[in-house]
């Protein structure tokens, strides 16, 4: 029997549209818990899941990929056992692969019998079923062959005048898988992204870096606004600016704000929609970056503090993995 393990997924998605969050169907569940396979020894340590990757990239290797921001968080196309879909770069979540259950069941995925998980986003908490995938591409690249995936067991939609438009995919690569590539570029202006797997990134001159750790299945980093400074996890599953705690936002001197007045606004995470508020920073520092302003938010259901990519959304940003710096270069489209 596996245990039930709680894990972050922290996304956070920013729109005009009202976003729905619900339970899967029963139906999808249904489905979900009939097509089901016998859990590999292999996969599990004590309970616990234990990550394989299975590579099919060799070393040296370079995957160049479009850019999708439709909805405000960097993404890219890519196919799981077959089946195209999209690919959110979430440094912020702490899984592997994560998908929504209508994926899942579009894909035909086989869960694994007596295994699942407890996630803890934005919005609330959500179930999680471990399903096997056969293969893991981006664009035509073949990258993982067969994994463990999570599949989330909650239904996202966007609504418009109380009808459902669609359904969203909410498919991730979280950040245990992500730091397995040397280094990842999210080039906002040129709409691309780079995957380098075993391949040393060299930083351009002239570029602003800031130092992290990544400990407890988070990316942590150091910002400093005015005279206080404040440890956070950069989230680029997350659309929004700086993300602070109400006590963090009490301790901040009121000096370091652009106004005092905040406005209201809601957010959709993996375990629902979340009411913020939302206010402007006059700068902030990160390492040798300086960001003038930076817009952050704040909730009461949050004791987080992270950093989301809209800071980034207009720059060349590069995650090196492999000297644990982040290097950010503004540019500039002709």
């Amino acid at each position: 029997m596996i245990h039930r393990l709680s894990y972050f997924f922290f996304l956070a998605l920013l729109s005009g549209c009202v976003q729905s969050v619900d339970r899967a169907p029963h139906s999808t569940v249904k489905l979900l818990r009939n097509n089901t396979v016998a859990a590999d020894p292999l996969d599990f340590d004590k309970g616990q899941v234990r990550p394989r990757y299975q590579w099919q990239l060799k070393p040296g290797s370079l995957i160049r990929a479009t850019l999708d921001t439709t909805l405000g968080i960097p993404s890219i196309q890519g196919q799981i056992d077959g089946q195209e879909t999209r690919l959110i770069l979430d440094t912020g979540n702490a899984f592997p692969v994560l998908l929504d259950a209508s994926s899942a069941t579009d894909i035909g995925l086989p869960t694994i019998r007596g295994a699942a998980l407890r996630g803890t986003g934005i919005g609330g908490n959500v179930d999680v079923l471990l399903a096997q995938y056969r293969s893991l591409k981006i664009l035509n690249q073949n990258v993982l062959g067969r994994g463990v995936a999570g599949v989330f067991l909650h239904s996202y939609r966007t609504k418009f005048a109380g009808m459902t438009v669609n359904e969203m995919q909410l498919n991730l690569l979280g950040l245990p898988l992500l730091e397995q590539f040397s280094s990842l570029t999210v080039d906002g202006p040129r709409n691309e992204v780079l995957l380098a797997y075993k391949r040393s990134f060299q930083p351009p001159s002239g570029a602003a870096s800031f130092p992290f750790t990544i400990q407890e299945g988070r990316m942590w980093i150091k910002i400093k606004i005015g005279s206080q400074t404040v440890r956070a996890f950069f989230d680029t599953g997350c659309g929004s600016g700086l993300r602070l705690s109400t006590a963090a936002l009490d301790a901040i001197p009121k000096s370091a704000f652009s106004s005092p007045h905040l406005r209201k606004r809601r957010a959709m995470g993996v375990g629902g929609i979340e009411h913020e508020k939302v206010g402007v920073l006059r700068e902030a520092e990160l390492g040798t970056l300086r960001m003038v302003p930076l817009e952050f938010d704040t909730s009461p259901s949050s004791n987080d503090i992270l950093l989301g990519w809209l800071p980034f959304k207009q720059t060349r940003m590069t995650i090196d993995f492999e000297k644990k710096k982040v290097w950010v270069e503004p540019i500039k489209v002709d």
